[in-house]
């Protein structure tokens, strides 16, 4: 498959690379996430796509663009697909070879789904949801009293002009 305007920036980049016919990874979209389509789903990934992920050099960048595909990775192997977008930053803060030991994906955000980071990141993310909620249902608590008092003060008024008018 094709990749259009990312090879474009591979060559850009001055990076040696091949983008090998992998086929389908299995997914496509919530497909292969169905539990009725989850075999089949592997199946295709097996066909030709996560055993040339298995197949290639520890050192070797794994790039997906795709949530499916990128997923389907995870799954299958041990390895993790990245962005382009994370491409080009490990091209601007790594060095020409690329980080030092170990799956270069390692080291970028997005691809690490366990440890100490994760767990501050869903920490951060939940207190802020939290504050918001707060935030929100004060405000909405703020707006009820202030038109229920609105309404009382309206039958009140309405209660006087009846009583003296």
């Amino acid at each position: 498959m094709k990749m259009g305007a990312d090879d474009h920036i591979y060559k850009k980049l001055g990076m040696n690379f091949e983008m090998p016919d992998t086929g389908c990874c299995g997914m496509a979209g919530s497909f292969g996430f169905e539990k009725e389509h989850y075999d089949i789903s592997m199946k295709i990934g097996e066909h030709k796509m996560l055993p040339a992920v298995r197949e290639a050099e520890k050192d070797t960048l794994i790039v997906a663009d795709g949530f499916s595909c990128k997923h389907q990775i995870m799954e299958g192997t041990d390895r993790r697909g990245l962005h382009l977008a994370q491409v080009l930053q490990m091209a601007l803060h790594e060095s020409p070879d690329g980080p030092a030991a170990g799956y270069p994906e390692a080291r970028y955000p997005d691809v690490r789904f366990g440890g100490p980071e994760r767990k501050k990141a869903l920490m951060r993310t939940a207190a802020v949801l939290g504050v918001g909620a707060l935030a929100l249902g004060g405000a909405a608590l703020a707006v009820k009293v202030a038109s229920s008092k609105s309404k009382k003060a309206k039958v009140k008024r309405k209660t006087v002009g009846r009583l003296f008018g």
